[in-house]
């Protein structure tokens, strides 16, 4: 398994998804606003389960590693690798989320 590829892959594909989701939410017209919020929460909830089975894959491979089922270490190293990208990006959408909340919030109507 080669590790760039593999780091480069999980970052598109979260890229993308979260891309998507932002760009369906700026062309979405009164009529669709339910399913914009829709596809954000879809998209939001598909990067947390993401993100939840790439750490469950690293704390597999770490167990695999430990019993002797595993001998490679670049395969146990690009699982974690995987887990820390992903928990990163869902920690920056959190961040971000929480920030815009925080605008709106704060807008005096």
């Amino acid at each position: 398994m080669d590790v760039t590829s593999a780091i480069n892959s999980l970052g598109t594909d979260y890229v993308s998804k979260v891309s998507q989701a932002m760009q369906d939410s700026a062309t979405g017209s009164t009529a669709k606003t339910d399913s914009t919020f829709d596809s954000i929460y879809n998209a939001v909830s598909g990067l947390l389960d993401s993100t939840n089975t790439y750490i469950q894959q690293a704390q597999q491979a770490e167990v695999d590693f430990a019993l002797g089922n595993m001998t490679n270490t670049h395969e146990l190293g690009v699982y974690q690798q995987k887990a820390n990208m992903a928990l990163q990006y869902t920690v920056a959408i959190r961040d971000k989320a929480l920030e815009a909340y925080k605008e709106i919030m704060n807008m005096s109507i």
